[in-house]
């Protein structure tokens, strides 16, 4: 979860963005570029926790970092989307957190384009969704005005 300090940080950093995704964006680069100047120290905690087979909090921190993240851009869903948004975005942390602890050639401006990608090929995800549902609401429907015409005996 983030700390107060950060989720103000993060705040400050979207003032005037309006898009949904430039803001989801505009807080992975600040919160993941803070991250990735501790990366040692992340190392360092993970191995701890491996070793010793700590099961604490700490499990839950990338789906609670994604929670926060979608509360500071205002999310306001209550339905199945409120769990879907933050699955995809803990996600999309796990690979970045994931490249950034394991890959020794990696940068901040690599970080940057895997940040773009991975917002891109969400994205495409939910227009493939938005247009799957269209189309079983559309059967739906028809099924329902042929129901509607049927004769009974």
């Amino acid at each position: 979860m983030l700390t107060d300090k950060e989720k103000d940080l993060l705040q400050k950093s979207i003032l005037g963005i309006t898009g949904t995704n430039q803001k989801i964006k505009t807080m992975l680069i600040k919160k993941l570029g803070l991250d990735f100047d501790k990366r040692e120290v992340f190392k360092k905690k993970l191995k701890e926790q491996i070793k010793i087979k700590k099961c604490n909090k700490d499990i839950f921190y990338i789906y609670n970092l994604s929670s926060d993240i979608w509360y500071l851009v205002g999310d306001q869903s209550t339905d199945y989307n409120f769990y879907t948004k933050r699955i995809i975005l803990a996600t999309i942390l796990s690979k970045l957190y994931l490249k950034i602890l394991n890959s020794k050639n990696y940068n901040k401006d690599k970080l940057i384009v895997d940040i773009e990608n991975e917002l891109i090929k969400v994205g495409k995800f939910n227009k493939f969704k938005s247009q799957l549902s269209t189309i079983f609401n559309n059967i739906k429907n028809q099924n329902k005005n042929k129901k509607n015409f049927e004769r009974g005996y």
